[in-house]
């Protein structure tokens, strides 16, 4: 069943915010009407309204204030401002800070509004933004433990810079890569080249394109992904596994901003934004003749690090809670928390396959647990990486809190430290838990 679009409305005076409530209910719109914009803000990402209707004079958290952390939860979001006659100025404001549109107060006419809701609406609809970012996390989660680097994001995702996305297989650079480009506001689609899933004459054809005839099997002229992405941003996921040969030409296409399908002497011209992946490290590469030089400094204009879930342990319940959402309503299921005995098992878990074996984990403890609460088991992740282990059935949650803190001495070489911090314990969780599992060190 399609819901109808659901609306915001931040206004702390009650007569207005009650009659605007009844003329957009009046247009079978859902509304949400919120005295102070703290409290909009809270529920802004869980409920994910299509448009926000708001005040610029509010207690507390001015509307401005509001616009722009809201639109830093979902930047989707559209921000309508009614603001008094007399503050047309700081209309003019809202609209630099990424505000839709505006209007005055008393309204005029309430046509007006409606108006300006449904072409808003309809843009949504036919935005070519939009298309294959449906399974885009909620900022607040894709970012949660990373709120740095979203702060630079910000600054950086509306130029044309070209930007290398560097971490651990699983870490989420394509989801990151598309969050980019949905924040750069570019007029063209996402188009993505999983290097490390082609053949390298197909990584070739793929990128440029090729003539009728280039080749054995080219029956028709078909046109790359340089030439689809027009003025969008082109994601080059894994560019260490491209061969050299096509690292050479791709560095022209990032000199020249020119290529040729391959059979073709046609010049076409690209004004694509450039994002490139490695799990791999490059200098060491580039060391090993294993890729160039000169490439490496052109895709290395702007690099960022995503760092493994281990390292986000402090995000870590936001970002389960909002896969269990996910995953139970993909697979049918009635949404269920986690147990705590569960959460705890997780926050002490390594992740060495980092969101991608969070999701397996997850999803497999979803269609398996019976009872009111879903229950994970660890214990086909950890036999798969430890052949001792495959015959050990049944583990509970204390044997298996043992084996991890072992585990975590065992890389640390013993430093108690470094096993707290590989852990996400606090040094002094670590002694108590020693203590409690009886473990000698």
């Amino acid at each position: 069943m399609v819901k109808n679009p659901l609306i915001f409305i931040v206004e702390d005076d009650q007569s207005f915010a009650k009659f605007l409530e009844t003329l957009l209910k009046e247009e079978n719109y859902e509304v949400c009407v919120f005295p102070q914009a703290e409290e909009a803000l809270r529920v802004l990402v869980e409920l994910n309204p299509q448009v926000v209707i708001t005040d610029l004079k509010l207690p507390k958290m001015d509307g401005i204030s509001f616009i722009e952390r809201g639109l830093r939860l979902l930047p989707e979001t559209e921000f309508i401002v009614i603001t008094a006659f007399g503050s047309i100025p700081s209309a003019v404001s809202a609209l630099k800070k990424g505000a839709t549109d505006y209007l005055t107060k008393p309204l005029s006419s309430p046509e007006e509004l409606l108006e300006k809701i449904s072409k808003i609406l309809e843009k949504k609809k036919t935005s070519p933004a939009q298309e294959g970012f449906e399974d885009l996390p909620p900022f607040e989660v894709l970012f949660a433990g990373m709120e740095e680097l979203y702060e630079k994001l910000l600054d950086v995702a509306p130029t044309s810079a070209t930007i290398l996305l560097l971490g651990e297989t699983g870490t989420g650079k394509s989801a990151l890569a598309k969050a980019i480009h949905f924040l750069s506001k570019r007029k063209g689609p996402f188009v993505e080249i999983n290097c490390a899933s082609l053949p390298e004459n197909l990584v070739e054809a793929e990128l440029f394109g090729y003539e009728k005839g280039a080749f054995t099997g080219a029956i028709k002229t078909k046109p790359g992904k340089l030439e689809i992405v027009k003025e969008g941003t082109l994601f080059l996921d894994e560019i260490s596994e491209m061969s050299l040969t096509v690292q050479a030409k791709f560095l022209r296409v990032l000199q020249n901003r020119c290529f040729e399908r391959l059979g073709g002497l046609e010049t076409l011209k690209t004004d694509a934004r450039f994002i490139t992946t490695s799990n791999q490290n490059l200098t060491q590469l580039v060391n090993e003749g294993k890729f160039r030089e000169d490439l490496y400094y052109r895709i290395n204009v702007l690099a960022f690090y995503l760092p493994p879930l281990r390292e986000r342990k402090s995000a870590l319940p936001k970002i389960i809670q909002y896969l269990l959402t996910q995953k139970s309503k993909r697979l049918g299921r009635e949404p269920r928390p986690l147990s705590p005995t569960s959460l705890e098992l997780l926050l002490s878990y390594s992740f060495p396959g980092n969101l991608r074996e969070l999701e397996n984990i997850l999803e497999r403890a979803i269609l398996l647990s019976k009872g009111e609460f879903i229950e994970v088991s660890l214990e086909p992740y950890l036999a798969k990486r430890d052949p001792s282990l495959q015959n050990l059935k049944g583990f509970n949650l204390k044997e298996w809190e043992k084996y991890l803190i072992l585990k975590a001495l065992e890389d640390s070489k013993g430093n108690k430290s470094q096993a707290a911090e590989k852990l996400g314990l606090s040094l002094r969780t670590l002694y108590y838990k020693l203590k409690e599992l009886k473990i000698d060190t």
